[in-house]
Order: structure tokens, then C-alpha cells, then sequence
């Protein structure tokens, strides 16, 4: 409870002054109007049609795939299938291995082998659904995915179909958790059958200083390490809430705030790293110094600080 307190204040006190992305804001994958953000896998897999994503493929291997990795989000889309349509979500994959992920399953109810563990909304081949949504095939539906570190939770029409942790699920041990956001094309035995996707918006929690901060506390080490990275990416606002946990009575949270503190600094010495990112690591560094209660952080910041060279 101590340490949830502890994470909880220190969250909502560095939320007030830091200048990253307001909590809970969603940004556009997908700009209806040409690929910017994807990778094709091969050419006419996709086309953008009157603000749609759509594939009418025939035949597996035309994915497409994000350009960048995502390990905690929310995604949003809509999307419809033909009366044969067959496509999925891709969830933290390898382009080269898609399997190495997961795939949340879009299928119309027209095959025979469309059971609760293969159909619409369902973890496909891991995990069947608990509430089967509609599945009338020519229409829009609106579903949500969410994965929350070892938690991810799928929605139609705001109705959960399947939630699942993962590190109890034992046929996605090893599953990695992060990786590229795909698109399944579509596959159906039949020509001229499609799905379509539109309004695809993403909330990457992994941008949000205080999920992640609350990730240094998590038992599983695959996820600490993510929140490493995370604290990287966001860089300088991170150094107080950083030292912080480092001063606390978290071994985990204590030696995983030291590796990125170190890691941040580390980011803004390369030769390359501009002169604004050097001055301003350094001055948030300074002004945590004077701050911070620890004399065992105050040590290590020092010295941190010194690493910095113009």
C-alpha cells in the first residue's frame, strides 16, 4: 500500500507541471487518405478508397504493418466485412513473424470452423470470447483494443468480447509485449470480397509519464524493462518522479529508476543528441539535486551530471 501511495503522489504531482501530451489523447493511424504511418508488405494488399482502408486481397501475405512499435495503447476502428470477408488486428508482432504477436480475429459468419476461439473478436487460437458481439457482415462496427501491460481487453460496439491476461494464457508464453500494430489482408477463399477499416485512432499509454511510472513496480521483468524505455523516450520530465522511486524502499522500482535515470543521460551525451536536450537534462538534474531527500540520489544525479558534456 506504501508504495502505491508513494507512485500515486508522485504521478499526480509531476502531472501537473509536465508539458507532455495531455492524458487520454488519441492520435490518427490512419488519415484516410494514403498509407503515411504503414508499411505495406506488398503492394495492392491495401487502397485507400473515399477515406477507407480497405483490402480486397486473395490470399494470405499482403499485410500491412505500422511504422512504429507500440507496447501499451488503446486502438480504435471501425470497421466491415463482406459476407466472406476474413482479415485480424495484428497486436505486438514482428512484420517478418506476425505470429510472433497475437491477432485479435475479424471474420464473417459464413465458415464452418468459425468457433468462439476463431471468430470476430476473439485472441485468435489463444483465447475464445466470453460475449459474442453481431456479426451481420456490410455494416460498421466500432471495436477497441487494449493492452494493458499483461492485460488486453477487446470491445464491439463498447460491449467487451474477451479479455485475457496473458501470462496466464499458457499457449502465449514467450509473447512478446511490444511490437508493430498490423493489418491482416484479406483472405477469404472467394474473389472479390473485402473488409474495410476507417477512423483507426491509437492512445499510446506508453507516452503517459504516470502508466508508466506505476510499470517500475510490476512483477514481471519483460515489463519493468518496457517502462525503461518508455522513461527514455520521454526523457527529461522523467528525472524527478525517477528519483523519487530511486529514494523509496522499492528494490525493483529502485534499481529500475537508476537504469533509466542513467539511461536518459546516457541518450543526451551521444555526440549527436542536440545542445538543447544536453542543457536541459542537466538543468532538470540540477534542480532535482537540490530537491531530492536521498543522499545516495543526490550522489548518483551528481554524478549523472557529469556524464554530460557539451
Amino acid at each position: 500500500m506504501k508504495k502505491f501511495i508513494l507512485i500515486s503522489t508522485v504521478a499526480f504531482i509531476y502531472a501537473v507541471s509536465c508539458f507532455s501530451q495531455n492524458k487520454g489523447d488519441f492520435e490518427p493511424l490512419f488519415n484516410g487518405k494514403n498509407l503515411t504511418n504503414w508499411t505495406l508488405e506488398k503492394s495492392g494488399g491495401f487502397e485507400v478508397v473515399d477515406g477507407e482502408l480497405i483490402t480486397r486481397s486473395f490470399g494470405s501475405g499482403n499485410d500491412i504493418f505500422t511504422n512504429r512499435r507500440y507496447g501499451n495503447f488503446i486502438l480504435h476502428l471501425e470497421f466491415m466485412l463482406s459476407k466472406v470477408g476474413n482479415s485480424g488486428i495484428f497486436i505486438r508482432c514482428n512484420p517478418s513473424a506476425p505470429d510472433a504477436g497475437f491477432e485479435v480475429q475479424l471474420l464473417a459468419p459464413w465458415t464452418p470452423w468459425r468457433d468462439d476461439l476463431h471468430c470476430t473478436g476473439s485472441i485468435y487460437g489463444h483465447v475464445a470470447i466470453t460475449n459474442r458481439p453481431d456479426e451481420t457482415t456490410g455494416i460498421w462496427y466500432k471495436m477497441e483494443i487494449k493492452c494493458d501491460r499483461n492485460i488486453v481487453t477487446v470491445s464491439i460496439n463498447d460491449k467487451v468480447t474477451t479479455m485475457a491476461n496473458t501470462d496466464t494464457v499458457k499457449s502465449m508464453d514467450g509473447k512478446p509485449y511490444y511490437g508493430v500494430i498490423g493489418i491482416q489482408g484479406n483472405h477469404a477463399d472467394e474473389q472479390g470480397q473485402f473488409a474495410k477499416f476507417r477512423n483507426i485512432y491509437i492512445r499510446d499509454l506508453d507516452a503517459e509519464f504516470d502508466y508508466v511510472l506505476n510499470g517500475f513496480c510490476d512483477k514481471n521483468d519483460q515489463l519493468r524493462n518496457l517502462a525503461v524505455v518508455a522513461s527514455v523516450n520521454l526523457g527529461a520530465k522523467m528525472i524527478p518522479p525517477l528519483a523519487d522511486l530511486m529514494s523509496g524502499d522499492n528494490p525493483m522500482a529502485k534499481n529500475g529508476a537508476k537504469q533509466a535515470l542513467f539511461d536518459i543521460v546516457a541518450k543526451s551525451s551521444d555526440p549527436i543528441a542536440p545542445a538543447k536536450e544536453k542543457k536541459e537534462i542537466r538543468s532538470v538534474l540540477n534542480k532535482t539535486i537540490k530537491t531530492s531527500s536521498s543522499e545516495i540520489t543526490v550522489n548518483y544525479l551528481k554524478w549523472l551530471s557529469g556524464l554530460i558534456i557539451d
